[in-house]
């Protein structure tokens, strides 16, 4: 059982109080390990101990104990101990830059500890087969979506991309079972979007949610979920960290096809050239 990524993955299942613990432990999970249950709970700020038995529970653990000794065996695994830390108003430049790295080094390791690699697969799969991708998002999710039409455009693959309902709406009604949608959307509660992916269902298309949440709606109604494992702090959103790993989790695509297909080498170096070309 990896204890901190069931912590970042149950967060939001989490009390009030029991989030206050959880913040005490993502913070410095070194220093759990040398604390009693009166420490943690006055670390945490919270009104017993019995708040923390509470919290153990949750987890399906039967004692205190035995949740430090699955924390211990967490730690032991990571050779560098990068951490995610709030940045404060009294931090200076060069503190929090470091924060801001380390929290985003952070999220692509622990997404890469818990990607599941059958998804991937199954996932570069569909992107192999499509005679053409929709991509699809909002916000700093559309910054992903078009990244990634750029990118696969330049193997070759047809693409679309688009953040706007109504075009997304008159290109998914002429879809097909040969097309793929791509959605990106980090809560995964986005309303058009899993509406969206609702649709494609019905007519056929297989969809690939990039997500945050993989208990979320999106989750639900897609083909094959790709999770990113983030943590929000005070001031620097988990949507920002986010960002970066859902590129790379669609850059390994990327890269997995490519690699793969002599085709798409050669369409991308005719799309080096073309570039080229725009260039002094």
């Amino acid at each position: 059982m990896d204890i901190l990524q069931t912590l970042r993955d149950n967060y939001d299942t989490l009390t009030n109080a029991e989030k206050r613990i959880a913040d005490v432990i993502l913070r410095d999970p070194r220093s759990v390990l040398e604390c009693s249950i009166s420490d943690l709970s006055r670390l945490a700020n919270v009104k017993s101990e019995a708040s923390v038995v509470k919290f153990y529970r949750k987890l399906n653990l039967s004692s205190f104990q035995q949740f430090k000794v699955l924390l211990a065996q967490d730690l032991s695994k990571a050779p560098l101990e990068i951490v995610y830390e709030d940045v404060s108003d009294q931090d200076d430049s060069k503190t929090i830059t470091q924060k801001i790295f380390k929290a985003t080094v952070k999220a692509i390791l622990d997404t890469l500890d818990n990607l599941d690699i059958a998804s991937i697969d199954k996932a570069t799969d569909l992107f192999r087969k499509a005679q053409r991708i929709l991509f699809f998002g909002f916000a700093a999710s559309a910054a992903v979506a078009f990244d990634a039409f750029h990118k696969f455009t330049r193997i070759g693959k047809n693409c679309l991309f688009s953040n706007d309902e109504h075009i997304m709406s008159t290109i998914l009604a002429n879809s097909t079972q040969h097309d793929l949608l791509v959605a990106v959307s980090h809560s995964g509660e986005t309303k058009s979007v899993v509406a969206f992916a609702k649709k494609a269902l019905e007519l056929g298309v297989p969809v690939v949610a990039v997500t945050g949440n993989r208990k979320s709606s999106l989750a639900k109604v897609s083909t094959v979920v790709l999770t990113t494992n983030t943590r929000e702090t005070r001031i620097r959103t988990d949507a920002m960290t986010s960002r970066i790993v859902q590129l790379v989790i669609l850059d390994t695509i990327y890269t997995l096809l490519a690699a793969r297909d002599p085709k798409a080498i050669e369409s991308l170096n005719k799309s080096r050239l073309a570039v080229s070309e725009l260039k002094y």
